[in-house]
């Protein structure tokens, strides 16, 4: 019994630990939106998607997401594309170079066909599940 006790508090221990790596992990996925919380001149009716992860790589045409598996989302930069650093509207793409190895970005497009970046912020989506279904929230849009 007391062995038995023992392996319980290991695996305990264990499930403890790895509940609190995960939550330090960077935050990974893709979530579509029937309704986005603001109005933006590129973003028509319907939706959209926004896809978070690290920064695989990033210039002034193109960025890059790759997540834990290897994939990589490839998303095109342009001249109306909204870059958001903190509350602040940044006027291009230079500063996401500076963001932490593994800082979670959030981007968000029309859909998975259309891979144009409308908005680019440098923080991560808000995640909560602790009231029943999940609550998926974008960063505020930048001023």
């Amino acid at each position: 019994m007391r062995r038995f006790s023992n392996l319980f508090c290991s695996v305990i221990t264990l499930l403890l630990a790895l509940s609190a790596f995960s939550a330090a992990m960077a935050q990974q996925g893709q979530y579509h939106f029937n309704n986005v919380p603001f109005s933006l001149a590129t973003l028509k009716a319907g939706g959209g998607l926004a896809t978070y992860s690290p920064i695989s790589s990033v210039d002034g045409q193109t960025l890059q997401l790759r997540d834990d598996d290897g994939v990589v989302f490839t998303f095109t930069l342009d001249s109306e594309t909204v870059y958001c650093q903190g509350d602040k509207r940044a006027a291009n793409w230079v500063y996401l170079r500076t963001l932490k190895k593994k800082t979670t970005v959030t981007v968000l497009t029309k859909d998975n066909e259309n891979t144009k970046a409308l908005v680019v912020w440098d923080k991560a989506p808000s995640i909560s599940a602790s009231s029943g279904p999940l609550v998926f929230t974008l960063p505020p849009m930048c001023k």
